[in-house]
């Protein structure tokens, strides 16, 4: 995992305490350039307010000298749309695991 990847990590953690978060796009798939984006799937059980996430998630990260895409969604949430949505979400759940919470106990 390279160094800005584990920074961006850190703050979407620090943000949002995520179950789990997916990189999918040119960066999973190893054909990205300097210039690409870090698209993110986060995953969290009981946000009512995905957009609020979001927001929140985007501000942790201003100030990082790279561009970051963030989709919100919840457990249920991925599986309701995981045969049935867009591109966005077929292509997300092709993605890499790059953060996920241990089980507590």
């Amino acid at each position: 995992m390279n160094k800005m990847l584990e920074l961006i990590l850190a703050r979407v953690r620090e943000a949002a305490d995520p179950d789990k978060v997916i990189l999918f796009g040119s960066r999973s798939r190893g054909d990205d350039s300097p210039e690409s984006d870090y698209d993110l799937l986060v995953i969290k059980q009981g946000v009512k307010n995905r957009r609020a996430l979001a927001r929140e998630i985007y501000r942790k990260l201003a100030g990082l000298p790279v561009s970051v895409d963030i989709i919100v969604e919840t457990p249920e949430g991925v599986e309701k749309y995981r045969h049935t949505a867009g591109f966005v979400y077929r292509e997300a759940l092709k993605g890499i695991v790059v953060y996920e919470k241990k089980p507590e106990g």
